[in-house]
């Protein structure tokens, strides 16, 4: 702002302050003062717009346009070897931290996504694997999984905005207890969902579900859906087993609750061919390079 123009501000503010001062306690030489400084001000100082806001498109119908568009689909479709990511946190290990190999740099994730991505790998999700392998699905050309166990609200403050910028979708399999202020919070959550992101069930208590009785799981299983629903308003078609542990009895009741998949961490790129509630998975670790993760991907 020129100088004589800034001068000229402060001298008008003045002189009705002044008047402001003079005017005793009469109410209508107040209010008439209060209205001649808001006259002052608005002549003299510019007025600044806020930024238009842009409507983001519907990632619905958006990613429907791309899988139209993928290529792969009938037999090779069902032959497919996907990497299925794992990752935890994605931010700085904290002094102190209980499971340091659980957390991945910001940076470090960026510089991973924006490697799948130069080598040719497209992201999608739990539902579009199952639909490419059993329903007559596409894929893209170089297919891969983004799973974040747990539900933490890194997923939505470090990982989705990285995501959004290539426009890939991530799999949160959530914890429901996780849902909230000390973990992931709703509002995170429904970011996710509005972002394209797919909920899978990683249970009520992330407890090791080879410990349960029957009911004890049933209780996991089913609370862990019926939350998800109720309060994200999605349906959960696929499971993840808590620190990977499963036996006979657990992948039994998982598919008897109508789960259609569930994955592991028992390392390897998923197919079709694979018991589908022993699905593998590549974990990703805090010192896992962008390049020896495009290697891991590819089946390396």
């Amino acid at each position: 702002m020129p100088l004589i123009v800034l001068l000229a501000a402060l001298l008008a503010v003045s002189l009705v302050g002044l008047m402001v001062v003079r005017s005793g306690d009469d109410p209508e030489d107040r209010s008439a003062d209060r209205t001649a400084l808001r006259a002052a001000t608005q002549a003299t100082v510019p007025t600044r717009t806020a930024p238009a806001r842009t409507t983001p498109g519907d990632p619905a119908k958006q990613r429907a346009e791309q899988r139209a568009g993928w290529p792969v689909r009938g037999a090779a479709a069902t032959r497919a070897r996907v990497p299925i990511l794992m990752y935890h946190v994605i931010g700085d290990v904290p002094a102190g931290a209980a499971y340091p190999d659980l957390w991945v740099a910001p940076d470090r994730f960026a510089a991973q996504v924006e490697a799948l991505r130069a080598a040719g790998f497209t992201a999608i999700t739990m539902e579009e694997l199952w639909s490419a392998w059993h329903d007559g699905g596409r894929l893209p050309e170089r297919p891969v999984v983004l799973s974040f166990d747990d539900g933490d609200i890194t997923h939505a403050m470090n990982a989705a905005p990285v995501l959004l910028k290539v426009g890939w979708p991530g799999v949160l399999n959530l914890t429901v207890q996780n849902l909230g202020k000390r973990g992931l919070p709703m509002w995170g959550a429904k970011r996710l969902i509005r972002q394209g992101w797919e909920i899978g069930s990683h249970t009520v208590t992330h407890p090791d579900v080879t410990t349960l009785d029957a009911a004890g799981f049933a209780r996991e299983l089913a609370g862990s859906r019926k939350t998800i629903k109720q309060r994200l308003g999605v349906d959960v078609r696929f499971f993840c087993y808590p620190a990977g542990k499963s036996d006979a009895a657990s992948r039994a009741a998982v598919a008897a609750a109508g789960y259609l998949a569930a994955t592991t961490v028992d390392p390897g790129l998923a197919a079709r061919a694979d018991d589908p509630y022993l699905l593998p998975r590549v974990r990703v670790d805090p010192s896992t390079t962008p390049a020896a993760l495009v290697r891991m991907a590819r089946g390396g």
